[in-house]
């Protein structure tokens, strides 16, 4: 069942990905994939763009919780919290390099926001875990 549950949250993370407007998308549901076999892959070293707007900001807070979302998932699934980073970093990365075939921007500083969210995960299931622990050698 927990497989099940991750396919499906990385399924959702590459349609959100590959949806050719994702503006479109949430304002008028509107699914569109569009296929470009030649993307400018030197767009995906362009860096923060000067001017940050909210709805940008929003953008990044969202790839923070996807990811976050995301390796929890995979914490309850898997103890190797190496193989746990090294998985979900994999596939922010792809997700952004996805991107750019599907008309879309992927960035290298989203995979960073997506890192964000990956290592708040572990580090807060770390806080946890040691907190847990800390409790059950009081009560002995």
């Amino acid at each position: 069942m927990r497989n099940m549950v991750i396919f499906v949250w990385c399924a959702v993370i590459l349609v959100f990905t590959c949806v050719s407007s994702f503006q479109d998308f949430i304002h008028f549901g509107v699914l569109r994939f569009r296929w470009d076999s030649h993307p400018p892959f030197s767009h995906f070293l362009l860096p923060l763009p000067y001017n940050l707007s909210r709805g940008f900001l929003l953008q990044k807070l969202g790839h923070i919780a996807v990811f976050q979302v995301l390796t929890y998932l995979l914490l309850v699934k898997y103890r190797s919290r190496c193989m746990i980073l090294i998985v979900a970093a994999a596939f922010a990365a792809l997700t952004e390099i996805l991107q750019l075939f599907f008309t879309r921007g992927g960035r290298a500083f989203d995979v960073g926001f997506d890192l964000i969210g990956i290592l708040l995960a572990l580090a807060l299931a770390g806080f946890f875990r040691m907190n847990h622990y800390q409790q059950i050698n009081l009560k002995n």
